[in-house]
């Protein structure tokens, strides 16, 4: 986790507070473990919207709020009630921070007969708590994109034969990086780290950072 201050003036309580909370159980040879760190304070419309996130990535939708113990154990419950000797893995971590936007990441692994990996990177405005879309990092086409994800992919095994059959699903930013998320082998979501410094001139340009509201 990076925390970047400006000199033109950020206030320390526009940054999250966070604790992290962790659950783990087990049942009839199925077993769940969780780490989440967790917003506790900070501007209400971001709170809220990382919650929400959290929520889905755990899959506990409707859950909302600050009561993050209750959503593990529901959302470990859940997962052993339809469990058959598989196991998952979930971590939730801020991995970027600096005075416009905060960079949430989860990663989700599905251990049974194969391993599932499920990947997620979402960065959220502090203007309003909205989570950026691809449209607001990259200033190119889809074609681009899809290039970029090929480019970068390195050892990754992908399902597809070429980049125009790649997806891109959702993009953040993290220190020197752009994390773009597209499906591969045996995974829903794979995060692929762009060099941002290699790939600024397909990105939204920026007064100061990353992003700019």
């Amino acid at each position: 986790m990076i925390l970047l201050s400006y000199a033109w003036g950020m206030a320390a309580q526009d940054f999250l507070s966070t604790r992290t909370v962790t659950h783990k159980s087990s049942s009839q040879g199925s077993s769940y473990s969780a780490s989440v760190e967790f917003p506790t304070e900070g501007s209400q419309a971001v709170l809220k919207n990382v919650r929400q996130w959290i929520g889905y990535m755990l899959d506990t939708e409707g859950n909302f709020g600050a009561d993050i113990r209750r959503q593990l154990e529901d959302s470990c419950n859940e997962f052993l009630r339809n469990a058959s000797k598989t196991s998952r893995e979930i971590e939730i971590e801020r991995e970027y921070e600096d005075s416009r936007c905060v960079t949430f990441t989860a990663t989700i692994t599905d251990k049974g007969a194969e391993t599932w990996v499920t990947e997620d990177c979402a960065t959220f405005s502090k203007r309003d708590g909205h989570r950026l879309s691809l449209e607001e990092i990259f200033n190119c086409s889809e074609e681009d994109i899809k290039n970029l994800i090929w480019q970068y992919k390195g050892n990754t095994k992908m399902d597809v034969d070429s980049p125009a059959d790649v997806f891109p699903m959702n993009a953040g930013f993290t220190d020197g990086w752009v994390i773009v998320t597209a499906p591969a082998y045996n995974s829903p979501a794979t995060a692929f780290r762009l060099r941002y410094e290699e790939i600024t001139s397909f990105l939204k340009s920026s007064s100061n950072g990353y992003y700019t509201p």
